[in-house]
């Protein structure tokens, strides 16, 4: 008798809450799929079995119903260049959502990536550090020129790029760099692992209490689950060991403020890691990639890279690299067509910068790369549709990063473009599948050779 009363209750309730999600929430004028209205699970779905999927449902959402599409029973996603900016403001006092921010930083609870409240989260900041990333990008040509120097010999891009932002974000943070760029093949723990760790993105949002369990279990039964977290764990040991060091010395921290706690400091080494290496090396990944495939982009950076830098054996400062015209816009098309970091799509209003990169309006042929759009005398509205980094209250190094990577790369080595059946052909949103950060469906190969 219980258990058919209980029945009827679930039963009655599911169905009334269904009522009003339909006919009665304050959403329930915008349009969108039904099922979308009815449950976030809609999102889980294309996410988790359509593999990164939802971002390509959107666009065929929007193309359907407009630039705003009810994506979730609280949830709304635009395609509107002035509701990003609404959204995504500088000094926005909207709150963050606490159940996509939450899940997204089960791996660090305490760092300021999943600060809810902008007054918390203005308070922490970053400095660049530009020596140390020229001695990386130094060891990276040493790399390729030494190791990958024919058609027989050839190195993914993707992994090379990833080492060095992987070396320079860890150096960056903590004076200790993981020497990623020395190991065999480029092979490194943390590498190997990052790839499978991002495809288990969705679930982690729609199934936070996985992950917690994951990260308090025992680490011989973690790795017995899942190998792929060896390269998380090497890391949490090395900035554990790195910060008991900070600690034990507070004369070393460079600070005037409070001092964070070890389990904030833990928490922002990994997200810094995270963000400082993957956004900085798809962006690389992706212009280098255009930088080979056309012989007309790539001679206007030659020629404007030996006019300003005579002698290639000795560094080109940042600040002057980033006055040379070309080369800035050739970044910023980089920056365009590898989309950056992805927006949230679990937000109550949220929207992702894939669709103000690709916005028609401003950029008449978006899936074309073309870096003579920035070139034109007043870029003003195309800077508006340009948020490789979202927004926020920071310093961004990887402005820095961009200017002498593309700079040292195109300047002092003569790299190859090894084609193969498994090429990519175009760096397409379409084409790759979203888990906060792009995986694209195929990569390239390329050998080097000093100039």
């Amino acid at each position: 008798m219980y258990y058919l009363f209980f029945l009827y209750f679930a039963f009655s309730s599911l169905f009334v809450l269904a009522l009003y999600r339909l006919f009665f929430h304050p959403l329930c004028g915008y349009p969108g799929p039904t099922l979308a209205a009815l449950t976030d699970w809609y999102q889980a779905y294309y996410n988790i079995v359509k593999g990164g999927g939802l971002i390509v449902k959107y666009d065929q959402l929007h193309k359907l119903h407009g630039p705003v599409i009810r994506v979730g029973p609280n949830t709304l996603h635009f395609n509107d260049r002035q509701a990003y900016h609404d959204i995504y403001t500088y000094r926005s006092t909207l709150v963050k959502h606490s159940g996509l921010y939450d899940a997204l930083g089960v791996h660090a609870p305490n760092s300021s990536i999943i600060f809810s409240d902008p007054e918390v989260a203005k308070q922490r900041r970053v400095i660049s550090l530009e020596y140390t990333i020229q001695q990386k990008i130094d060891k990276l040509l040493d790399v390729l020129t030494n190791n990958y120097n024919s058609s027989s010999k050839t190195v993914s891009m993707a992994v090379a790029y990833r080492a060095l932002t992987t070396d320079v974000i860890t150096s960056y943070c903590f004076a200790e760099s993981a020497n990623v760029l020395d190991s065999p093949g480029l092979s490194h723990p943390i590498l190997q692992g990052v790839k499978e760790t991002i495809k288990k993105f969705w679930l982690q949002i729609h199934f936070p209490f996985f992950m917690t369990f994951a990260l308090n279990a025992p680490q011989k039964l973690i790795l017995w689950f899942l190998p792929e977290f060896e390269g998380y764990l090497m890391m949490k040991a090395g900035f554990e060991r790195q910060i008991n060091s900070l600690i034990k010395n507070p004369d070393t921290l460079l600070t005037d403020q409070e001092p964070l706690s070890k389990a904030s400091l833990m928490d922002e080494a990994f997200i810094l890691v995270a963000a400082g290496s993957d956004t900085v090396g798809n962006t690389c990944y992706v212009g280098t990639f255009y930088a080979l495939k056309y012989p007309s982009i790539r001679q206007k950076l030659k020629e404007e890279l030996e006019e300003a830098w005579v002698d290639k054996d000795r560094p080109m400062s940042y600040t002057a690299l980033e006055k040379l015209p070309y080369l800035t816009a050739f970044i910023k098309e980089a920056l365009r067509v590898s989309l950056g970091s992805c927006i949230p799509f679990l937000t109550v209003v949220a929207m992702s910068v894939k669709f103000l990169h690709t916005n028609p309006d401003v950029f008449p042929d978006p899936y074309t790369f073309n870096p003579d759009w920035w070139l034109a005398q007043d870029t003003s509205e195309l800077l508006l549709d340009l948020a490789p980094f979202s927004k926020g209250p920071r310093i961004c190094l990887a402005w820095c990063e961009l200017y002498l990577i593309f700079g040292n790369i195109l300047r002092r080595l003569d790299l190859k473009l090894h084609i193969t059946e498994d090429t990519i052909g175009d760096f397409r949103a379409d084409k790759c599948a979203d888990y906060w950060v792009p995986l694209w469906e195929k990569e390239y190969q390329v050998f080097a050779q000093n100039l």
